[in-house]
């Protein structure tokens, strides 16, 4: 199916979800829109494909043999580039990388990747809107979290519960029973910290509607991204990178998108929090943050940083 009356840019119908109902739809269109800039009449000298796919091989979590594209097949006189979204399980595509010119994929974690197969910003929500800036002193909130209570982040949750000692760990009991029983015990912890939000959902956007929460992403001053469901990556680390938030993580893989970057990134949340006490009594320090972390959105990690690092990586193939 071509996407955005463009003759060369597809998207793969065999993909989990139709495009208009991709998380990533409007971040691919800009991003798109971005490339075509930068490569100017380059731009078609290749065929974009874009792929979502989340099904994770279970018999062999690390092999794409299941997922590759169509296009993967397709025989065409310009040189194929494959943009893949949506995979939380990390898979890594070096399987079929000599079916593409290149192959760009979100979720790639840490892997020993094929030459020409390459890291890609996840992106944001669509319908999580951008607000104006704010400094951290015109900010409303310190500390914001809102959430799927997944099982990846039930030592997450145990942090700020009082009732942590006597809770189990996760090992002895990880299953939905015991996600469910943390949810009715408490899941609200906005008292945690003075003037802030900590609430865990029991499913992933039946928070907050997706207006409010990037309005309380734009006044919050520190923002909390635990783990997903498989992965450390997910859309709140570019959603609050966007909004100029100061980003507490779990350790995220060494890819450009994060590497060097002011994301503080973390061994356990115990040391998160002895951070987030420090940070928030250095209000100069949190502005100096919020504001390396505003340039890396735009220097790293936008649609027009993306375009420009897609665009480098296939000058840099093309030298080849």
């Amino acid at each position: 199916m071509r996407l955005f009356e463009l003759s060369n840019v597809y998207y793969e119908e065999e993909s989990n979800y139709r495009f208009e109902d991709l998380n990533e739809s409007l971040f691919i269109r800009r991003l798109i829109e971005e490339l075509k800039e930068f490569l100017g009449p380059r731009f078609f000298n290749y065929e974009f494909f874009i792929y979502s796919n989340h099904k994770v091989n279970k018999r062999n979590p690390d092999s794409c043999k299941d997922t590759m594209p169509p296009s993967g097949n397709l025989s065409t006189s310009r040189k194929k580039v494959l943009l893949y979204f949506s995979d939380e399980g990390g898979l890594d595509p070096s399987f079929y990388s000599n079916k593409y010119f290149a192959i760009f994929k979100a979720y790639i974690g840490e892997k020993a990747l094929a030459s020409n197969v390459f890291p890609l910003s996840l992106g944001y929500v669509n319908a999580v809107p951008e607000f104006p800036d704010k400094s951290v002193k015109n900010r409303k909130y310190n500390v914001f979290f809102r959430g799927n209570l997944n099982m990846n982040r039930i030592n997450f949750y145990r942090t700020f519960s009082k009732l942590r000692y006597l809770l189990p760990p996760e090992r002895i009991i990880t299953h939905e029973y015991y996600r469910k029983l943390l949810l009715k015990i408490k899941s609200d912890f906005s008292n945690f910290f003075e003037k802030s939000i900590v609430i865990f959902n029991d499913g992933f956007k039946v928070g907050f509607s997706p207006e409010k929460y990037g309005e309380v992403l734009s006044e919050s001053k520190i923002v909390l991204c635990p783990k997903g469901y498989f992965m450390t990556e997910c859309f709140r680390h570019f959603e609050a990178m966007r909004a100029g938030c100061i980003v507490i993580s779990e350790p995220l893989p060494d890819t450009p998108f994060y590497k060097d970057s002011p994301i503080i990134q973390i061994g356990n949340w115990d040391q998160g929090l002895k951070i987030i006490r420090s940070l928030l009594e250095d209000e100069e320090r949190m502005e100096e943050i919020h504001q390396q972390t505003r340039r890396w959105w735009i220097e790293k990690c936008s649609e027009k940083a993306t375009a420009s690092y897609i665009a480098e990586r296939l000058d840099q193939l093309e030298k080849k």
